[in-house]
């Protein structure tokens, strides 16, 4: 299958240069970091979500097309979606990461936090977060070459995702949860999945959380 999943008829948003910010050190992150379920009621501004993004799955060598997580073969079978509740300059909604051109393909123009947390058996936070990530894998990317191992490797790969999100949250400032307990019907409905050949695994919550002060760097640094 194809190495890049794109919605052609959908529209495009390109997102900020996610480069030049310095936050907290790696250390410092991997100390921090914690599963944050309260988040407060202040948007996300779009240049955190770019960052995010490119530290979950950004293209790292564009040479090579590396990314920011490892992947088996680099084979890359994990595709990242945003379910937006608040984020300046996007409407809510479902939207799809373009890994190539660092953009969004708006997939769906409407509340989903209703939709996200009831997919998520109730819990809260999802809609309650700014935005709410899922990662999905399209098996065939890894079933050719590992067979029986597809699957274990899609979901080492989705744990190696979810925690660059981790990370790069705490080290904006912000809050994460990882969320593994789901309705696997309903999730996939909501993201337009067949759920076989393209499945969701893992959803992590992000957004401003309550008592969490912004690290030292918080602002952008060009230099």
């Amino acid at each position: 299958p194809p190495r890049y999943k794109s919605y052609p008829h959908a529209h495009r948003i390109t997102l900020p240069d996610p480069h030049g910010y310095r936050g907290l050190s790696l250390e410092e992150a991997i100390e921090t970091r914690r599963s944050i379920r309260d988040y407060r009621d202040e948007p996300l501004p779009l240049e955190e979500l770019s960052r995010l993004l490119h530290a979950a799955q950004g293209i790292t060598a564009p040479r090579r097309g590396f990314r920011a997580a490892p992947s088996a073969g680099a084979l890359y079978p994990i595709e990242t979606y945003a379910v937006v509740h608040d984020v300046l300059g996007l409407e809510p909604g479902l939207y799809h990461y373009a890994v190539l051109e660092h953009e969004l393909e708006q997939l769906q123009a409407r509340n989903l936090r209703g939709g996200i947390t009831v997919a998520g058996i109730g819990q809260e936070m999802l809609g309650q977060a700014q935005v709410c990530f899922v990662l999905s894998a399209i098996f065939q990317r890894l079933r050719w070459k590992y067979r029986e191992r597809t699957y274990r490797y899609a979901l080492m790969e989705a744990g190696h995702v979810g925690q660059n999100l981790y990370l790069a949250a705490t080290s904006m400032g912000l809050g994460a949860c990882a969320v593994g307990a789901f309705l696997d019907d309903e999730l996939n409905d909501l993201l337009g999945l067949d759920g076989q050949g393209e499945a969701a695994l893992y959803m992590i919550s992000v957004g401003q959380g309550k008592g969490e002060a912004p690290p030292s760097g918080r602002a952008s640094n060009k230099s």
